[in-house]
């Protein structure tokens, strides 16, 4: 049996000596880069930082062979005898070549990469320029109207072209996100600074429309308007009957009216989508700006703190379960506080009717955290699952609105208007409503742990379930008119006056040492039957005075 011969290679010294050499040089360039972008590790890493590291580590080495060189062709033109340059072979000297030309082989490859991305930053520029062109394009309609004498005449008119509008808001987005995966979010921000002034401009809270509620209110508090015949004198300027101006004036007619507002137009809707829909990656760059993100960098409103259990059925908590939450809440609401990155700014738009809602089921599309919504009208908007968390909603005016299931976490709404408002589900742990008008809100399982509401204006409001803890501050809060079901007050510091104001039954836990007022059945009203909850609610609202409980079925 023949045996094939097998042959192994190795190093040899002169091998070795070229591969240490190698390793040395590489180890070189990375203390040369540590020593210069070693307090920048916080940034990401460029080509232009190896490059530069490359070329300060090896130039002594570049020097060395260049003056090597210099002293061998010199040998050779001076005939000196046993020059290594005169006896070498040719490959030697295409080393020798070689070596010298690297540096500016890799000076010419670091001048096309940086021709190359100036060139990408100008073509995004390019686009971007083009599509705010398009925002402002409009288009000539035309429309017949009758002059004087009733002869048709045709009327020219200028109005916004939405179609290439909402094509420009389209190219936006899709730049966005390409300056998000490809450029470090260079072009992200301004993106979305494009956008909401956009929203801004073409959606002004001062076209808003007011409810009758809102207008006597003002009109009332104006210092020249007499105090006698007010009502009359509004019935006749708004045209309203004065039989029905109460009801017309009413929560319930708030609602109907905020039900019935316009929408926004089409492209001003989509322009609210596209911000509402940024991924994390976006986030991300928002959360560096003015600086390029780095994986390291997080948008303080994806983060989230230690929870209360959702269960309200759940074993009381003890005081250092509740502690622990407290603190974790408030050192999460600094975090939020203290942030300087970008926020989307929509303050003073006409918001009214907007769909806002959430269509994915964790909010990934609807996220509003953070954002400046200081004064804007969101009457009737739909903000059904939306991420308002840390939100400034300072003044808004969300009446009739739906904030159901929505996560405003430590959301500020001091002096918002919320009456009507649907905030069933709604998170609001931590959340500021400092003298906020709920008057008729829907609280249903409303999370309030922690929240500050002090003199807030909750009269009428539906509080079944929902859930306060003993850091919930409700100082001045007016609940005249409230419903209160299935609650337990045993740590919540509400006055004795404010539960006297509302209407419960035995469903309710109230502090040791309060009893219940005597308006209130002393059992647990069921849903449904001609004694349930909602029914006797609203005839105790009806008349107070009169009010008899119904007795307890045997």
């Amino acid at each position: 049996m023949n045996i094939d011969p097998v042959t192994l290679y190795f190093l040899t010294w002169q091998g070795v000596h070229t591969l240490l050499a190698g390793v040395l040089a590489l180890i070189v360039v990375a203390l040369v880069w540590l020593m210069l972008f070693g307090a920048e590790r916080a940034q990401p890493v460029t080509f232009e930082s190896w490059f530069k590291a490359a070329a300060l580590g090896l130039f002594p080495v570049w020097v060395w062979l260049l003056g090597a060189t210099l002293w061998g062709v010199w040998q050779v033109f001076n005939g000196v005898e046993g020059a290594p340059l005169a006896s070498g072979s040719l490959g030697l000297g295409a080393l020798i070549a070689a070596f010298l030309g690297a540096p500016f082989v890799i000076y010419g490859t670091y001048l096309r990469h940086k021709t190359q991305r100036l060139e990408q930053e100008g073509h995004m520029t390019d686009r971007i320029n083009k599509a705010v062109e398009q925002l402002g394009s409009e288009k000539t309609e035309k429309q017949y109207s009758l002059d004087a004498d009733g002869k048709p005449v045709q009327v020219e008119r200028t109005v916004p072209n939405i179609e290439v509008r909402m094509g420009a808001i389209l190219s936006l987005e899709r730049i966005a996100q390409d300056s998000t995966m490809h450029d470090k979010g260079r072009d992200h921000v301004r993106v979305m600074e494009i956008l909401c002034a956009y929203i801004r401009e073409n959606a002004r809270g001062s076209e808003a429309k007011k409810s009758l509620r809102v207008l006597y209110e003002e009109e009332r508090e104006d210092p020249e308007m007499p105090e006698e015949h007010f009502d009359e004198w509004f019935c006749e300027q708004y045209n309203v009957h004065p039989l029905y101006l109460e009801d017309n004036i009413s929560v319930a007619a708030t609602k109907r009216w905020a039900a019935n507002l316009s929408k926004p137009r089409a492209d001003v809707q989509l322009a609210l989508t596209v911000i509402g829909r940024r991924n994390e990656d976006q986030r991300r760059v928002e959360a560096a700006w003015p600086n390029p993100p780095t994986q390291a960098k997080f948008w303080p409103f994806d983060l989230d703190f230690k929870r209360l259990p959702d269960d309200p059925s759940d074993p009381p908590l003890g005081k250092a379960a509740k502690m622990a939450f407290k603190e974790g809440l408030e050192e999460w609401k600094t975090k939020l506080r203290d942030y300087r990155g970008y926020r989307l700014d929509l303050r003073g738009a006409n918001l009214q009717g907007a769909d806002m809602a959430a269509k994915q089921p964790n909010g990934s599309d609807a996220v509003f955290s953070g954002a400046r919504f200081d004064g804007t009208r969101l009457e009737g908007a739909s903000l059904w699952g939306a991420r308002i968390e840390g939100a400034n909603l300072f003044e808004a005016r969300m009446e009739g609105a739906d904030l159901s299931e929505a996560r405003m976490e430590g959301a500020v709404l001091m002096e918002a208007r919320i009456e009507g408002a649907d905030l069933s589900l709604a998170r609001m742990e931590g959340a500021d409503l400092s003298e906020a008008r709920m008057e008729g809100a829907d609280l249903l399982h409303l999370r309030m742990e922690s929240a500050y509401l002090w003199a807030a204006q909750m009269e009428g409001t539906n509080l079944s379930q929902t859930r306060m803890d003993s850091f919930t501050v409700l100082n001045s809060a007016s609940f005249r008119g409230a419903a209160l079901r299935k609650l337990d007050f045993t740590t919540v510091p509400m006055f004795e006056k404010q539960i006297m104001s509302c209407f419960g039954d035995a469903s309710v836990i109230l502090p040791n040492g309060t009893h219940s007022p005597d308006h209130w059945p002393d059992w647990e009203l069921p849903d449904h039957g001609s004694h349930n909850y909602d029914k006797e609610w609203r005839k105790w609202q009806a008349n107070p005075d009169t009010y008899r409980p119904p007795p307890k079925p045997e």
